[in-house]
């Protein structure tokens, strides 16, 4: 929540612009992004912050802001387009996703594993980059599922005191019961927990959950998850593997693993906003790139050059001299104009330089004394 406010409110401020910030009222950390802007030297009004709930941001967007940035789900995304429509205000939603993983047979397993197991369930898989559909190549598959499990088990969850906990509490009793009505649904369809057995499906504790035997047909594999959950696939081909990753109405982000010129040719194929090649999650911290989605994981940018110029009203700005000289194409209409226009446009199409330079330089003259017969 803390990198989700302060990126954007410091792309709105080096290009110029006060701002006012709503957190969610599930994740304020009221007091916080105010003591730092203090210390770096803020004033009161460049940065103000709204605590509440959704009236509030309505409230907000009914005030008529120049711009709305706006990181969160795909419904309350459509919300505040939908008002912000009323204002003409121009609006860029960083929204869900369902990033898919692929790992072809020539990934490094290990590295591999430990990619996918952090992508999946850093932050207890609330993050919207997070690994949500997991693709290994057949000839990888076994080993591949067997070392992540173990993976995936080894981890420690709960409340971290010395500094060695994987992983903590998920933040809403609303969104457990989104995760549990997924898994519960993939399972009574055939799928199988291959850890996170002993979660009771209430808890905000959730262990990370390992599925296998999951289809496309499943709401897990389409609606967003965001939680510790990773349903594991395998695929034969690599036009597979990119059918596979598209088939979804979300495109945020992606990662490739395997050969390098592999994993560029796929990249490329894939109808995201971002990829990460042989690693995850790395284009959201690149402060260098523009970030943002594609489908329903968004609408504009933001971060790089391109995201500072969202912020920014661009304007463009054409200079002539300070000269008397009469454009050729001002009034008035002549009959003599008109006939050096004719001239040059056949000369020019004709490929005839001559002619063109000839009609040209007669009707630059004729236009500095042209009258209306």
């Amino acid at each position: 929540p803390f990198y989700q406010a302060i990126v954007p409110i410091t792309c709105c401020f080096v290009t110029g612009n006060a701002c006012v910030y709503k957190p969610s009222e599930l994740t304020p950390l009221q007091g916080l992004v105010e003591s730092v802007l203090q210390e770096a030297g803020f004033l009161e009004n460049w940065v103000q912050i709204a605590y509440g709930d959704g009236k509030v941001a309505s409230d907000l967007i009914a005030a008529r802001p120049q711009k709305i940035f706006f990181t969160g789900s795909v419904a309350t995304g459509k919300k505040i387009m939908a008002q912000a429509s009323e204002f003409l205000i121009p609006t860029e939603l960083e929204l869900g996703g369902k990033d898919p993983m692929i790992v072809f047979a020539e990934a490094k397993l290990d590295r591999a594993v430990k990619g996918a197991a952090w992508g999946a369930f850093t932050n207890s898989g609330q993050s919207c980059t997070s690994v949500e559909r997991l693709y290994v190549q057949e000839s990888l598959y076994p080993a591949f599922r067997d070392q992540l499990v173990i993976e995936a088990r080894s981890m420690q969850v709960g409340v971290d005191k010395e500094g060695d906990a994987d992983m903590g509490a998920m933040i809403s009793d609303k969104q457990v019961k989104i995760v549990a009505d997924l898994v519960k649904d993939a399972v009574s369809q055939g799928a199988k927990m291959l850890t996170g057995q002993d979660w009771d499906f209430h808890s905000k504790v959730i262990p990370p959950i390992v599925l296998e035997g999951t289809t496309h047909s499943m709401r897990i594999n389409h609606e967003e998850i965001f939680g510790p959950v990773l349903p594991i696939m395998s695929f034969k081909t690599e036009e597979d593997a990119i059918r596979l990753a598209n088939d979804s109405t979300f495109g945020l982000s992606a990662s490739v693993w395997g050969e390098k010129s592999q994993v560029e040719r796929v990249a490329r194929q894939i109808v995201t906003g971002n990829v990460s090649i042989n690693n995850v999650m790395i284009s959201e911290g690149n402060h260098a790139l523009p970030f943002g989605g594609v489908k329903d994981s968004g609408i504009g940018r933001y971060k790089g050059v391109m995201g500072l110029r969202s912020f920014c009203n661009v304007k463009s700005v054409l200079v002539d001299g300070n000269s008397k000289k009469i454009e050729a194409n001002w009034y008035p209409y002549t009959k003599i104009k008109y006939g050096f226009f004719t001239r040059l446009t056949q000369a020019l199409f004709r490929g005839n330089l001559i002619g063109f330079a000839v009609n040209g330089l007669g009707l630059e003259t004729h236009a500095q004394k042209a009258k209306r017969d």
